[in-house]
């Protein structure tokens, strides 16, 4: 079989193949394409490919050939026009907010999986794309906020005086949230965190966070089968609203990691909540691009809102690619693994395995992923 790992282009630095895993697939007797400068930005140079087996391609005719296409990001309905009929693509697709790309998949008879779709169990835990770049996600942010915030985040004892920490409070207990708790507090703040499952408690204190939460009947049911949080009643909302607001007012730094599958990113502070915080303090956004957990923040953007820095984080693993492009990577390799017959390593996929369905957006014409298809 043919592979193929294209350049994610001048929007991400991320490389859907090392050369480690490169090393791998060509083991198992399959032609690696790589194509020119892919993996440049993740300090892997075409020479590190060509060592472990790749072929490195700039001819566009490679894509039109691919029987397998890895990428980091949806492909360009330009790109998908390459991809020939019948041929398996693998990478994180965002199909929620692509319907258009899901069409364009579907005409060209596309078998596609959206990655960011796998089932939360524990076989699939190698292969979970959103675990391993939320992980990197999480740290990323306290570092880019400590890299804006004009104090120090450990407390220090001078003879000239002494320095306070930094109050850092974490909204959303998932994989990014807990990272970034346990990186601020690596770093020497005093770190708080919210979330609205119960389960999330004990692991923010674990990690030597204070956790707040609201008291609620709601929260015995605020997780969904697949680990993730639930969107709650307005009611509960409004009690989240006013704790947040006494809480708020005393960080220093505020890293907001709250997602819902499928749906907008809640909003959980508002922009009077902003504006109640101290000057200099700062808020990264990792939930920007599906909205927001902040009202104020935007996709990409910086907002000064009296002082108070709102940082709408975007395709924040792109900033550690390296590190990011061989955690994705690893993931891909072990999901195209399952597609394998172990005996040939020649492609046999088992339609009946749960992540298979779970993560299949497209196949022979037809959208088969039943969030998608009605």
């Amino acid at each position: 079989m043919k592979i193929v790992i294209l350049n994610e282009g001048a929007s991400d630095s991320r490389v859907s193949a090392s050369p480690e895993t490169v090393k791998k697939i060509n083991e198992m007797n399959h032609a690696v394409y790589v194509q020119k400068g892919a993996g440049i930005k993740s300090n892997f140079l075409d020479q590190d490919y060509e060592e472990n087996g790749a072929k490195i391609f700039e001819d566009e005719n490679v894509i039109r050939e691919a029987d397998v296409i890895f990428k980091i990001n949806k492909p360009s309905k330009d790109q998908i026009d390459l991809f020939k009929e019948n041929s398996i693509l693998i990478a994180a697709l965002d199909p929620f907010n692509n319907p258009d790309l899901i069409e364009d998949l579907r005409n060209k008879k596309i078998i596609s999986f959206a990655m960011e779709l796998m089932p939360r169990i524990t076989r699939a835990q190698s292969m979970d794309i959103l675990s391993s770049q939320s992980n990197l996600a999480g740290y990323q942010a306290v570092i880019n906020a400590s890299k804006l915030f004009n104090k120090a985040l450990p407390m220090m004892m001078t003879a000239a005086g002494t320095i306070a920490p930094a109050k850092v409070m974490v909204f959303g207990a998932g994989v990014a949230g807990l990272q970034a708790i346990a990186t601020a507090k690596r770093l020497g703040a005093i770190v708080s965190a919210t979330d609205v499952r119960v389960v999330a408690k004990e692991q923010v204190e674990s990690l030597g966070g204070k956790f707040i939460m609201v008291e609620s009947d709601e929260l015995e049911d605020a997780e969904t089968s697949g680990g993730y949080a639930k969107e709650m009643s307005a009611e509960f909302k409004t009690k989240q609203a006013e704790l947040i607001s006494r809480t708020l007012s005393g960080q220093d730094i505020v890293i907001c990691t709250a997602l819902i599958p499928g749906k907008k990113a809640p909003v959980l502070i508002s922009e009077n909540q902003v504006k109640s915080m101290k000057p200099g303090s700062i808020i990264i956004d990792l939930a920007s691009e599906s909205g927001g957990n902040c009202e104020c923040s935007k996709s990409g953007e910086i907002i000064n809102i009296n002082e108070v820095l709102v940082v709408g984080a975007k395709n924040i693993t792109s900033e550690i690619a390296q590190d990011a492009s061989s955690l994705f990577a690893k993931n891909l390799l072990n999901f195209f693994m399952i597609l394998l017959d172990s005996e040939t390593n020649e492609i046999n996929i088992n339609w009946e395995d749960e992540i298979v369905t779970g993560t299949a957006l497209t196949k022979n014409g037809e959208i088969v992923h039943e969030g998608f298809n009605k």
